[in-house]
């Protein structure tokens, strides 16, 4: 395939059309204040990684999250910065794009208008690579139109948008096949430096799929080298891996460089094995539709499977009725290829799936090198997509070879018609399947009521307090990846979302010494509390409790924050705690009634922050 022809171009219009209106339909985004309000926001603690992409993109356009510079968030973290240099920031370059958005359009539209250029350039890398691979245009945009709206993709979104940018998964099927092949590839052939700049890209971004960017190709490369002794395909693979390891190293220069002077911090990134086991591959998933599917009967199937499962994925291992037409067809063609004794005809799409599922299954390969300490890759049902990837491009091109066949062989207009018709047909069913049915007015409706009442109560607090004052907030929370009952793991970035000159306790990542004051600062503050049953009050000690109030007054604090949901008496024992001690000033409620902000500041009397 030379230049794109005029109909090339005329498909990947219609592709950027079907994403944008898939994702209009799937997020009920049709006016430009829908676009202006979030698809996700606390009403649903799955989604709880949303406030964190919120809180990055921020801090992005403050041009605190600079790529390759150490990263510290003057406004979290407080008395000091947060320290966000212990935690891998592999997509650095993306999240430059997105806090590009965010400074252009705001937090909301720009993550919006990010996922959407995510779907297109899935569609469209899918679409190119088939017709690379010798695909026709229709089956190739069939392939484009189930990738790009892959329900993996909605799934992820927006509370994982680096793992919803699988955008460049479809390039490796070249890589792994180019290498895997005979003869290989010739080091430093035209050949050789696309495949080193798909492995520098992949490298560049989510780890997840770089690392089976280089299992596969590694293994197609040795695969080549024990059978015919091909030197060139295997250092092709070692190139690839290599230049995906340069990229990789980049990508955490800040934080390796942290490290090296600030000494190694074991505690940010904790991966248990039990995810491994809970958020493994599993086959059965692959035919689960989401429980946000258009047809009733299917949604409800969902629910009642997530309800008795013991083990659930991210919910988005879900293949689509055409992904799983082409996953069987390929498992067919495959058993009767091995039953009529003819190995060789084996696709070999076929092999690269049956590693995948060994590899990382539920207690797969990957949970045999967690049991021996190598957790990292916790979540491997996301390799769902590549499983998506690879089985829709096997299938295009076959049915391209099929199209072809009947052509040559009835060389007339109507059977030309019919096979795009059935590539049209194919087309809409992905719409209808894959694209989730969209929120109800009452679910926008309290996204918008949940933004307004904390972007309300942050300006009520800024209007209460003076410039740069600090906030403690309660209960106190690790960060990152660290929920209590009641309160997910980032809830306390909302009012950083829509502060101008406010500074907030959480949100300094957890390991170092120097953050290990707030818990046992809370620990002074709660010693010798109850739980009064009868009266569903917490009783603080008094003592204890004003020394705690004191510590944080010395330390620059001039308001305590509280989440409600954090207590189990909705921190009212907390409130008439501070009343005693003099704090009499009404306190800053939030239009829902989950949050609080009691001013250190007594009647007749000043903050110490104002004193200063």
């Amino acid at each position: 395939m030379g230049l794109p022809s005029t109909l090339d171009l005329v498909v990947v219009m219609f592709l950027v059309v079907g994403c944008f209106l898939a994702f209009c339909g799937a997020d009920s985004a049709w006016s430009v204040a829908d676009w202006r309000r979030p698809s996700r926001y606390i009403e649903n603690p799955e989604h709880a990684d949303v406030l964190w992409t919120f809180a990055s993109l921020k801090a992005g356009a403050a041009g605190q999250t600079v790529p390759f510079a150490w990263k510290r968030i003057a406004e979290l973290g407080a008395p000091y910065d947060a320290n966000w240099n212990d935690w891998p920031w592999i997509e650095e370059l993306l999240s430059a794009i997105l806090a590009t958005l965010t400074t252009v359009c705001g937090p909301f539209a720009g993550l919006n208008i990010g996922l959407l250029l995510g779907h297109c350039f899935a569609a469209i890398t899918f679409y190119t690579v088939a017709r690379v691979s010798g695909c026709l245009p229709a089956w190739a945009a069939v392939g484009g139109m189930a990738f790009g709206i892959a329900p993996y993709i909605f799934a992820q979104s927006p509370h994982h948008v680096t793992v919803a940018y699988a955008w460049h998964i479809p390039l490796f099927l070249l890589v792994w096949r180019w290498v895997s092949t005979e003869p290989g590839i010739e080091p430093k052939s035209p050949r050789w430096w696309k495949v080193c700049g798909i492995g520098f890209l992949a490298g560049l971004q989510n780890v997840y799929y770089t690392n089976i960017l280089c299992q596969l190709t590694l293994l197609g490369g040795a695969i080549q080298y024990i059978r015919n002794r091909s030197r060139p395909a295997l250092l092709s693979a070692l190139a690839v891996i290599g230049a995906a390891a340069i990229a990789f190293a980049l990508m955490n220069f800040d934080t390796w460089t942290y490290k090296l002077v600030n000494g190694p911090n074991e505690g940010a990134l904790v991966r248990e094995y039990k995810w491994l086991e809970i958020y493994g591959l599993k086959i059965k998933d692959l035919f689960i539709p989401p429980v946000t599917h258009r047809s009733e009967t299917l949604a409800a199937f969902s629910k009642a499977h997530r309800q008795v499962a013991p083990l659930l994925d991210e919910g988005a291992s879900y293949q689509g009725i055409v992904g799983l037409a082409c996953l069987l067809w390929l498992v067919g063609t495959s058993v009767r290829a091995m039953i009529d004794r003819r190995e060789r005809d084996v696709p070999i799409e076929a092999w690269w799936v049956l590693w995948i599922v060994l590899m990382f299954t539920t207690g797969g390969l990957n949970a045999i090198l967690g049991a021996l300490g190598f957790t990292m890759f916790r979540t491997s049902c996301r390799y769902s997509i590549v499983i998506l990837a690879i089985t829709l491009l096997w299938a295009a091109r076959r049915l391209s070879l099929l199209q072809e066949a009947a052509e040559t062989t009835h060389p007339n207009a109507g059977t030309k018609s019919l096979w795009t018709a059935g590539a049209v047909a194919a087309c809409l069913l992905i719409l209808w399947d894959q694209v989730p049915r969209a929120p109800t007015a009452d679910e926008t409706a309290t996204i918008a009521r949940q933004v307004e009442a904390d972007r309300e109560f942050t300006e009520k607090m800024e209007a209460s307090l003076p410039e740069a004052a600090m906030v403690f907030q309660l209960p106190v929370m690790e960060f990152p990846e660290s929920p209590i009952p009641g309160v997910p793991s980032y809830d306390h970035f909302r009012p950083y979302l829509y502060s101008k000159k406010l500074r907030y306790s959480f949100g300094s990542m957890k390991g170092r010494e120097r953050e290990k004051w707030q818990p046992a600062l809370q620990g002074l503050m709660f010693q010798g509390a109850t739980l009064n049953q009868e009266a569903q009050r917490i009783q603080f000690n008094t003592t204890n409790f004003a020394r705690a109030v004191d510590e944080l007054k010395k330390l620059g604090f001039a308001a305590i924050y509280i989440n409600r949901n954090g207590f189990p008496d909705r921190a009212k024992g907390l409130e008439e705690a501070l009343l005693e001690l003099g704090y009499s000033k009404p306190p800053i409620r939030n239009a829902t009634g989950d949050l609080v902000c009691v001013v250190l500041e007594k009647d007749g009397g000043s903050t110490d922050s104002e004193k200063e």
